[in-house]
C-alpha cells in the first residue's frame, strides 16, 4: 500500500507538469505542511480513520459511525478547523453549508447525512464518494497522449457537465416549507468541486460559500466570494448574483475540459479578473478541430458576459448538452463514463475500497501517516491504524542518488567532528 501511495503521488506530479496553458502563479497548498496526528480521534459518534483533505476552513476525514460490529457506516466527515470554531462568522458559514446541503436530495449532489457539535467542535457527515475530483480526471487526461487525442473526449466531458447541470438545478430550485424559493447559488463551481464517481455519476460538492435567502452569514457589501478563474463578471464586481453565475462557471469548466487549457487563469489575481471581465473568449474548436459547432455554441452561450444572454438555468444548458449527445454516433452515457474511469484509474476504485475495509476493521488510533492522491488543492494524507501497520509491506529502498548524498553528509560531519576534537 505504501508503494501504491508513492506511485499515485508521482503520477499526480507528472499530470501537473504536463498541463497546457499560460503560466500559473504558485498556490499555497498543504504540500508544505508536516503531517500531524488527528486530534481528537473521536468526534461525537464518529471515529476518525483517515484524513482525506484539508482546506482553508475545514478538514475532511473518512470516519466510521458507531454501530453494531460489521454494520458500521462510513462517512466523509467535515470538521471545521479548531481556530475557526472560535469565530462566529466561520461557524455561521459552516452551519449554512450544513443547512443548505442537507435539504438537497438529488443523485448528482453529494448527500449530507448528519450535522452536529461535540465538545465544542462542529462537523458535517457526508456521503463518502468513491471516485475522483474532476480536476484529477482532467489532469490524468492531459498526461496521456491517447486520451488527449480520443475522439470521444468531447462527448465524455459533455456528459459529465450535463449531469452537473442537473445537480445544480436541484440546488437552485430548493424551496422552504412554505414553498418559497431559497434562492440557492453555489458560487464556487469548479473542476475541484465536481466529483466523478467510479459508477459514472457526477456529484456537486462543497456548498461552503453558497448564497441562500435564509443564511445566517451574509457577505459584507463589496465582498467577493468564489474562485477567480470561474467567477462570472457580475460576481466579480460584487453585484447581485443568481443561478446564472453557476451557469457561467459550468461554461468555463466545460471550455477547459474540451481544450485542456486554462481559459481565464493568469499569473496574478488582478490579471485573472481582467481576463474574466474583458478578454476575448475563443470557441473551443480553435484548439481542438473535432469539436462540433453545436458544442461550441453551448459553451459560448454559457460564457456570455450579460446574464440575460446566457442559458437562464443549469437545466436549460444540460438539455442542450443532452441534445448534442443524442445526435452523436457513439453512445456516451453513465455506464460508458464508468468504464472510462476504470481505464483512467485502473487501481483507483479497488484502492479506495481497500481503504474502506481498513476503516471498517480498524480499532486502534491512527498513527502512521501515508501520503496519497495529492489533489490540485493540496496534499492528502492517509492515516493508517497502528493495529494494521504490521500488515503493510516494507517501504521501498532509497534511490541510489539519495544514498550517496546521505553517505556524503555523514562523511562531512565526521571530518568536522574529528577536526573539532583536535
Amino acid at each position: 500500500m505504501i508503494r501504491l501511495g508513492l506511485k499515485v503521488w508521482m503520477e499526480d506530479r507528472v499530470e501537473k507538469m504536463e498541463f497546457e496553458g499560460p503560466p500559473v502563479r504558485p498556490r499555497s497548498s498543504a504540500d508544505s505542511r508536516l503531517p500531524v496526528r488527528a486530534v481528537p480521534e473521536q468526534i461525537g459518534r464518529y471515529q476518525l480513520c483517515f484524513e482525506l483533505a484539508s482546506g482553508g476552513m475545514a478538514r475532511v476525514y473518512l470516519a466510521r459511525a458507531a454501530g453494531t460490529p460489521g454494520f458500521q457506516s462510513l462517512v466523509a466527515l467535515k470538521r471545521i478547523h479548531p481556530h475557526l470554531a472560535q469565530e462566529q462568522e466561520y461557524v455561521d458559514m459552516f452551519l449554512d453549508e450544513a443547512r443548505i446541503a442537507s435539504r438537497i436530495t438529488h443523485a448528482n449532489v453529494c448527500s449530507v447525512l448528519d450535522f452536529g457539535e461535540a465538545d465544542g467542535e462542529y462537523y458535517i457527515a457526508m456521503e463518502y464518494l468513491v471516485g475522483e475530483p474532476l480536476s484529477r480526471v482532467q489532469r490524468r487526461v492531459m498526461s496521456n497522449a491517447d486520451e488527449r487525442a480520443s475522439k470521444l473526449l468531447p462527448a465524455r466531458m459533455a456528459r459529465i457537465i450535463a449531469q452537473a447541470c442537473e445537480g445544480l438545478h436541484a440546488a437552485h430550485e430548493l424551496r422552504d416549507a412554505d414553498g418559497e424559493s431559497m434562492c440557492v447559488v453555489h458560487r464556487d463551481v469548479s473542476s475541484e468541486n465536481l466529483f466523478v464517481t467510479y459508477d459514472g455519476a457526477t456529484q456537486v460538492v462543497d456548498f461552503g460559500i453558497a448564497h441562500a435567502r435564509q443564511r445566517l452569514h451574509h457577505s459584507d457589501a463589496g465582498q467577493v466570494k468564489g474562485t477567480f478563474p470561474y467567477m462570472a463578471p457580475e460576481q466579480m464586481t460584487a453585484a447581485v448574483v443568481d443561478r446564472r453565475v453557476d451557469v457561467w462557471a459550468l461554461g468555463a469548466v466545460l471550455w477547459e475540459l474540451l481544450t485542456l487549457r486554462r481559459l481565464f487563469l493568469r499569473d496574478s489575481d488582478v490579471n485573472t479578473m481582467y481576463a474574466v471581465l474583458s478578454s476575448e473568449i475563443p470557441p473551443p474548436s480553435d484548439f481542438r478541430s473535432d469539436i462540433p459547432a453545436e458544442l461550441d455554441e453551448i459553451v459560448l452561450k454559457a460564457l456570455r458576459r450579460g446574464p440575460d444572454e446566457r442559458w437562464q438555468s443549469a437545466r436549460e444548458m444540460g438539455r442542450a448538452l443532452n441534445r448534442y449527445l443524442a445526435s452523436q454516433q457513439d453512445l456516451v452515457g453513465t455506464a460508458e463514463i464508468a468504464e472510462w474511469m476504470a481505464e483512467l484509474f485502473p487501481t483507483g476504485e479497488s484502492r479506495k475500497r481497500q481503504l474502506m475495509e481498513i476503516a471498517r476493521s480498524s480499532t486502534g488510533p491512527a498513527e502512521q501517516v501515508l501520503r496519497t492522491d495529492a489533489g490540485q488543492s493540496g496534499a492528502t494524507w492517509m492515516r493508517v491504524p497502528q493495529t494494521l501497520s504490521r500488515w503493510m509491506p516494507p517501504a521501498p529502498p532509497l534511490p541510489a542518488s539519495l544514498l550517496v548524498m546521505a553517505i556524503g553528509v555523514v562523511t562531512v560531519l565526521a571530518v568536522v567532528a574529528l577536526d573539532w576534537m583536535r
